[in-house]
Order: structure tokens, then C-alpha cells, then sequence
């Protein structure tokens, strides 16, 4: 964990007079993409709440979503990137959004989760199997969509600031504060977050390697700072428009593996979202939705000689520089004038430009850096356009019907690579690969039935696709991949069965199961060897496999001073070309449970929580890690009119556990905050 962690346990307090604010209503509901509106519920499936998010303590988007059954979080540690497995579904097979814009950065297909700081966010929605159409493309395993908040009071203040701190001294420290006003036709939002974590302390338990000797964790001190804002226009009962802003910079180090040679760093890591939103109903059963976005991604990563992260000379050394951006926008026309039916058309597209070039490294006699001359720019322009429609046809009181049809097409405008020739192996050139295009079609089919009362059933079949990211097509790897301009993409058939129910207000349940069948998937094939042995490889479309499973979740509270809560998942992967290989990320089973004990008489109470994870495969031939158990608490008390204090612990029992290889992760560690709500 970092720093934000410190929001993390420190915020259930603030949960308890959060009941109108983290209502519907404050949802910004322009930014909330499902095809029907789910209710919010106690126990953790596919949404997460401010007030749960703030009871878990859970600060950024990778550490919430791991509270989710079907899905496992995991990381690029050699980036220092927080990432998930969805059914199976890697991040770039399940799209990030944020108020349904996507963020995931066009070269890579992916962005660093652990950089989405919660504490602007009304609510987290994933959706699983059935994704609406309104989404546009790609969203092969589903979606993640990071809903902001909307105020719904003239006047809300709300913030935290605390400290993180261990045996090895004062880890770090934060705060955050969101401040937003409405009246009966406009409405504002600011929040601004900031994080800043000294350095990662490491188990007691945890054994010395070449890099790394335990107690503060090497180069792992990061910095981050958020500040989003919104204002809108409301004319009339019925429709809204808004202009909203996110504007992200981080500084991260990246802690080298325990054994090894790789020692990089993140000076600059920064973000930036601006779009618009609307909803215009020009009838009582027309209305328009419009987006239009601009997404930018600035960063430059160093790989360094040595631990000492100073000198770049060797061949492996780098100053990479990526300035991307993304462009677009979508109109979504609906319409209930067909009796019983919903019916929503849907037409989308997104421009994606990328550049990249390794920068050039001035001489330093002083230190013996030598001088490195730098690359030109080579540039990446993909355009996507999508279209779509998605109908909820209401049978009867018991029975709707979800189908939905998209097709998506994706151009290749310019690819440029600046090295070693892929076909002709003439070297330090800058040449183009051949344009290319690519095409899917999608469709899907869903039931919902009302059983009983506070009972229903969904079941759902979809046919899926994702295209394959600039990366995958075009990346040589340091030499270690050979392109692959026509990569195709990957499909899938997604099949889910979801019952869920409610005995009066004391208990709830959800039970899934599921099984999603992939082919066409994209798959490392061995092609050569390079001088040194070492394996050649290229993304071929050649894959085919099957992840199925089942999720429980549960959540009682027989008295107003208590409540408990549990979600279990098992999945299972099998490469069906070849048995032998497995798929790494995800474990067979995972577990989260949960308690919160109040003592109303002194309006003070404990949060515990507890997640169990099996071992997983890290390798595709069979290397495994353990699996842990972790358990988190917080004690917390108001003090006064809306002040609250809390003091909480991270890893209890203070276990070394890693999800990859040779990247171990946070102790315990413990946080004291002051949390304020006017």
C-alpha cells in the first residue's frame, strides 16, 4: 500500500452522517453508464459507495475495486502500476472510465489505477457480463467507471488530513477537502486531494535480497496530487449540462525487485480530463445525451545503471518521454415512444494520438555520466468510430428484456518506430509500418425476472470484442518482440446467471455464476532467439480459452449496532490450445469479510475487515506465489458537531506477502486522522 492508504482507515466516521449525501441523489448521474439503474445495497458486488468506500478506507481505485468479488488486484511492478483481473480479464480486455469517459492511455492500452485517488467519487460501478452499449468499444470483460459526486446542498465542506506511520518512523502524510454548493439551477464541485508517502515500510518478516535490506522500502516515495471540479446548469426538472475538469500529477518512484537489475523511476506522471456532459429531453419521451472529451497523458520514465539511480550509460538505460492525448465524443438519442420499450441509439468515436522518443542525456564529468543522444518523436494516430442501439423492452411486471447491437471500426492513421527495421534489419532508422484497420461486431441479449418480492434473476449472453492496443500491434520490446501491424481482435462469449434477494431488512445475498469463452485471443508466440538466447516473440491472434466461476455475497445486521458482511469468489482458467499453460493473476478463490460495531452511547465504533487470497500463478509455466491473509481495523469516535477522529492499522499481523515476483509489499502500518463534515 502507499500513502493513500492514510485516507484509508481514516474515514469511516465520516460514514456515519453520510446517509442524504451518499443517497442517489448524489450521484452525478450524467457520469453513471448502466443499462438499468441498480439500487444501492449493503453488501459489496458491483458497486461501491462513498460511504463504503470511506468505511474501508479505501483511497485509491486499485485498493477499492480489490473489495469486489470476480475480481483480484495485481500490479506492473517494474512500473509501479496498480492493476486488476476481471473474470479472468486482464485491464486492457476491461476498460477504466471515469463519469464514462475513458482514461486508459492510448499506447499502452491501460493506465495506473493506484493514481485514481476515491475521495471525489459518489460511487465505483463494474459491470461483469451484460455492459451497455452506450460504453462504445472495447469493453470486452466489462467496465469500471469512477462516478464523481454532485452536491445537494447550498453549502458542503467535507475533508480529512492524518498521518501514516510505522516502526521505521513517519511514513507520510495527506489531505483532502471537497467543497461544492447547489441551487435550483446551477451547481459547482471542487475537491482537491493530496498524498505524499515517504517511504513503503516492509514486513518484519520479510527476508534481505541484493536490492533491498528491509525496513523502508528502496525508492518507493511518492507524491500525488488531484483536483477536480465540475459546475452545471439544471433550466428545468429535466435537463442538465455540465463542464467538468480532473487535472492529476504524480511523482513515483519505482522500488527495484529484490533480485536483479532493473531501477527505474516515475519524475513525472501527469493527467489531465476536461469534457462535457448533457442530457436535453425534447419531448416527454425524446431526450439527447451528449459527451465531448479531451483526455492527456504526459510522463517520462528513467531506467537507470544501479541502485544508485544517478548514472545512464549502459545500453539498457533510457529517458523515455510519452506525451499522448485522446479526443472525442458521443450522442446517445432515446426514445420511450414505442410502447413499453426503451430504445437508445448510440454513435461514438475516439481519436487516439500517441508520441514517444527516448530524450537525450546531457554529459556530467562530476558524476561520469556520459552524453546520450536522444531519438526523434515517432507517432502513433488510431481513429475509432462506433455505433450502436440497446432496447429495454418491459414484457410485463415481472419480466424486462435487454438486447443490444453495436459495430465498431478502428483505423490505423500513422505508426512510426524509430530502431532496427522489423523486415529489412536496417538499424537507427525512423521508418512507418504499413496502415491497417480493423472491425467487430457485438451483440447481446439479457433477462430480468422478479421472482418475488426483493427476488430477481438475470440472465445474460453477450458477444464481445477488443481491439488490440497500439502496443501489442507495434512494440519491440528492446528487441524481444517482433511487430505485428495486423493484429486483429480478440472476442468473447460471455454467459451470466445472477440471482439476488433480500429477507426483510436483516439480510441480503447475490449469487453468480458464469463462464466467458475467448477466442481469437492475442497470445505470445516464440518466433526466434535473440544473440544472447534469450526468446523472440510476436502477439499472433491464435488463443483460445475458457474462465468460469462462481461469486457469493452476503450481509447481515441483526441489530442497528452491528453489521457483517462476506463476498467469496472462484474462478478457474484453461488455456484451451494448450492445457499446460496456465493463466497468471487471478486466484482460484479470495475471500473478503467485514464488520462494523457501533456504541451509540458515545457515537463511537470499530471497522474490521479481513481478505483471504489463494496462491496464483505468476508464470504461464506453473510458478506460483503463496497465498496471505490480511486483516485491517479502525477504531473511530465523533468529538464534536461533525469532528471525528480515527486511528487505524493496515496488515494487523504484519504478513510479507507479494503479487508478483520479487516485489514484496507493505507491512503494517498504522494512520491517525481528523475528519470533518460541515
Amino acid at each position: 500500500m502507499t500513502v493513500a492508504t492514510l485516507i484509508s482507515c481514516c474515514t469511516s466516521a465520516f460514514s456515519q452522517k453520510a446517509d442524504k449525501k451518499d443517497s442517489i441523489s448524489r450521484v452525478y448521474s450524467l457520469g453513471n453508464v448502466e443499462i438499468i439503474e441498480s439500487k444501492p445495497t449493503k453488501i459489496l458486488t458491483g458497486k461501491i459507495s462513498s460511504a463504503q468506500l470511506q468505511e474501508f478506507g479505501r483511497t485509491n481505485l486499485t485498493d477499492a475495486l480489490n473489495l469486489l468479488p470476480g475480481l483480484s488486484i495485481s500490479e506492473a511492478s517494474a512500473r509501479n502500476e496498480g492493476s486488476f483481473y476481471l473474470r479472468g480479464f486482464n485491464i486492457l480486455e476491461t476498460p477504466v472510465y471515469y463519469d464514462g469517459i475513458p482514461i486508459y492511455v492510448p499506447y499502452d492500452g491501460n493506465v495506473d489505477l493506484s493514481r485514481f485517488m476515491t475521495f471525489d467519487l459518489s460511487q465505483i460501478t463494474v459491470t461483469k457480463a451484460l455492459t451497455s452499449v452506450l460504453y462504445g468499444p472495447n469493453t470486452l470483460g466489462g467496465a469500471v467507471n469512477m462516478v464523481s459526486r454532485k452536491p445537494v446542498e447550498k453549502f458542503e465542506l467535507e475533508g480529512i488530513s492524518g498521518i501514516k506511520y510505522s516502526d521505521d518512523g513517519l511514513n507520510g502524510y495527506n489531505s483532502a477537502i471537497n467543497i461544492g454548493s447547489k441551487t435550483d439551477k446551477f451547481y459547482y464541485m471542487g475537491s482537491v486531494s493530496y498524498l505524499k508517502n515517504q517511504f513503503t515500510s516492509l514486513s518484519d518478516k520479510f527476508t534481505a535480497g541484493t536490492n533491498e535490506d528491509g525496513g523502508k522500502r528502496e525508492n518507493s516515495a511518492t507524491k500525488d496530487l488531484k483536483v477536480s471540479a465540475k459546475v452545471g446548469y439544471t433550466p428545468n426538472k429535466t435537463d442538465e449540462y455540465s463542464l467538468n475538469m480532473i487535472v492529476q500529477k504524480a511523482r513515483k518512484g519505482i522500488p527495484p525487485p529484490i533480485t536483479g537489475s532493473m531501477f527505474r523511476s516515475y519524475p513525472k506522471y501527469d493527467k489531465t480530463s476536461i469534457y462535457f456532459r448533457s442530457y436535453t429531453a425534447f419531448s416527454p419521451v425524446i431526450f439527447l445525451k451528449s459527451t465531448a472529451f479531451y483526455d492527456s497523458y504526459y510522463n517520462i520514465m528513467d531506467q537507470f545503471d544501479s541502485s544508485t539511480y544517478t548514472l545512464q550509460n549502459t545500453k539498457k538505460a533510457f529517458h523515455s518521454i510519452y506525451d499522448d492525448y485522446t479526443l472525442g465524443g458521443s450522442l446517445n438519442l432515446g426514445t420511450t415512444c414505442i410502447d413499453k420499450n426503451k430504445l437508445t441509439l448510440s454513435l461514438y468515436e475516439k481519436f487516439d494520438s500517441h508520441k514517444e522518443h527516448n530524450g537525450s542525456i546531457a554529459a556530467n564529468s562530476t558524476t561520469g555520466q556520459v552524453a546520450v543522444t536522444g531519438e526523434p518523436i515517432q507517432t502513433y494516430l488510431d481513429n475509432t468510430i462506433s455505433s450502436g442501439v440497446e432496447d429495454i423492452y418491459n414484457l410485463n411486471d415481472k419480466i424486462d428484456v435487454i438486447a443490444g447491437a453495436s459495430y465498431s471500426y478502428r483505423g490505423n492513421n500513422l505508426a512510426q518506430e524509430y530502431g532496427t527495421q522489423y523486415l529489412t534489419g536496417e538499424k537507427n532508422v525512423l521508418y512507418n509500418f504499413p496502415s491497417g484497420s480493423n472491425s467487430a461486431f457485438n451483440y447481446q441479449l439479457a433477462g430480468v425476472f422478479k421472482l418475488a418480492e426483493n427476488q430477481n434473476l438475470k440472465i445474460s449472453a453477450s458477444r464481445k470484442s477488443r481491439f488490440a492496443s497500439q502496443k501489442e500491434r507495434y512494440s519491440s520490446k528492446f528487441g524481444s518482440q517482433i511487430p505485428n501491424p495486423d493484429l486483429k481482435s480478440e472476442f468473447a462469449w460471455i454467459f451470466d446467471a445472477t440471482y439476488s434477494g433480500q429477507i426483510k431488512s436483516v439480510f441480503e445475498y447475490e449469487v453468480s455464476v458464469y463462464r466467458n469463452n475467448m477466442d481469437n485471443a492475442i497470445y505470445q508466440i516464440t518466433e526466434g532467439k535473440q544473440d544472447d538466447g534469450t526468446a523472440i516473440y510476436q502477439n499472433q491472434n491464435v488463443g483460445k480459452a475458457v474462465f468460469e466461476g462462481y461469486e457469493v455475497s452476503l450481509g447481515y445486521k441483526p441489530v442497528k449496532e452491528i453489521s457483517v458482511g462476506a463476498n467469496y469468489s472462484y474462478i478457474y482458467c484453461e488455456n484451451k490450445e494448450d492445457k499446460s499453460v496456465k493463466y497468471v493473476g487471478s486466484p482460484n478463490h479470495k475471500l473478503i469479510a467485514y464488520g462494523k460495531f457501533r456504541l451509540p452511547s458515545v457515537d463511537a465504533g470499530l471497522h474490521v475487515d479481513v481478505e483471504v487470497n489463494s496462491k496464483r500463478y505468476v508464470t504461464s509455466d506453473g510458478e506460483t506465489l503463496p497465498g496471505y491473509m490480511l486483516t485491517n481495523a479502525t477504531l473511530y469516535a465523533n468529538v464534536w458537531k461533525g469532528v471525528s477522529i480515527e486511528s487505524g492499522v493496515t496488515n494487523l499481523f504484519d504478513r510479507n506477502y507479494c503479487l508478483s515476483v520479487n516485489y514484496p509489499r507493505e507491512g503494517r502500518t498504522f494512520m491517525t486522522s481528523v475528519i470533518y463534515n460541515f
